[in-house]
């Protein structure tokens, strides 16, 4: 399994933070691109929940994520891709996403992403692939910085 670490402070209280990022079926807000989002079923898998969110994106595409473990104390998630455009069943993909406070007026969003990728995978293309999610939860990040 592969994994990329992506951090970013804020200067805002990590509960204004949580309160737009904690929101499993809530990404229409923060993020860009999504079209939209819904959640079928509700609670995470490690109590025994099923919440799946859809979420439909600009391009047409839908993706489909499963709730793997909440813990709204902990300002912290665990979410794994189980269908989107251009992955394939055999791979896995899981990402946690957690808002950590640094002081009253700042926190830190810490995205850890873990993935398969093919055994006879290059060096260079597993370079590439995690490339391009450090850009992508980079992207991310920085447009929630807008919309805070």
């Amino acid at each position: 399994m592969e994994e990329v670490t992506v951090r970013q402070t804020f200067p805002h209280a990590a509960a204004k933070v949580w309160q737009i990022t904690g929101d499993f079926g809530g990404l229409k807000n923060w993020l860009p691109g999504v079209v939209s989002c819904t959640v079928q079923g509700e609670g995470a898998r490690d109590q025994g929940g099923n919440a799946l969110r859809v979420v439909q994106l600009l391009d047409g595409s839908v993706a489909r994520e499963s709730l793997e473990s909440f813990d709204a104390t902990r300002m912290h998630y665990v979410y794994a891709i189980k269908e989107a455009k251009g992955f394939s069943p055999e791979q896995q993909f899981s990402a946690s996403f957690q808002v950590s406070p640094l002081a009253p007026d700042g926190c830190e969003v810490i995205w850890i992403a873990r993935f398969s990728v093919p055994g006879d995978l290059s060096q260079e293309k597993i370079d590439k692939a995690r490339q391009r999610v450090v850009q992508m939860y980079q992207f991310f990040l920085g447009h929630l910085a807008t919309v805070l």
